[in-house]
């Protein structure tokens, strides 16, 4: 009887866990997307600033600091290399149609290290006609720093930050 009762809390405790699992990788996977990223590094932020420059231009400043409490190397935000931008109408991807660089494994000059508190910027031109815009209105500019399956014989941290803004955007037609 003793065995019954103590095997009876032991499998209590095993649902308990399991159900406590079960809502945190759910709460996780549900959650929006935050610009700090953890790593076995530290932590990153991004932030983003756009600003209207007229005829369907923005000037896109990004930058990555190290929030955390080591130092850790980190590509730099290269337009679409480590730096995309995607842009939405109602939810909707919208086709791109704008450049598309020569790709080569990023070097050790294209990465950087940053101490705890130091952050890092660049400026890029993004040009809404780049995408196929029918008609005048807002649209959602996503831009990310991704750096998980970029080539590199460098270690730095691999890893990935959405921010959006709404924009506003003149047909191209």
């Amino acid at each position: 009887m003793l065995l019954r009762c103590l095997l009876m809390k032991i499998l209590k405790l095993i649902i308990v866990l399991s159900l406590i699992g079960i809502v945190l990788v759910a709460g996780c996977i549900g959650q929006r997307e935050e610009t700090k990223i953890p790593s076995k590094h530290g932590v990153i932020e991004m932030r983003v600033k756009i600003s209207e420059k007229g005829e369907n231009r923005y000037l896109v400043n990004v930058t990555i600091r190290n929030v955390g409490n080591a130092s850790l190397r980190v590509a730099l935000p290269i337009q679409f290399i480590t730096l995309k931008f995607k842009l939405y109408k109602d939810s909707r991807e919208l086709e791109y149609r704008g450049p598309v660089p020569t790709y080569l494994p990023l070097t050790e000059s294209q990465t950087r290290v940053l101490d705890p508190g130091e952050s890092l910027s660049r400026s890029y031109i993004v040009d809404l006609c780049w995408w196929n815009i029918t008609k005048a209105g807002t649209y959602q500019l996503a831009v990310s720093y991704v750096t998980k399956n970029v080539a590199s014989e460098i270690d730095f941290l691999r890893t990935e930050i959405t921010i959006m803004q709404n924009v506003t955007a003149k047909s191209c037609h």
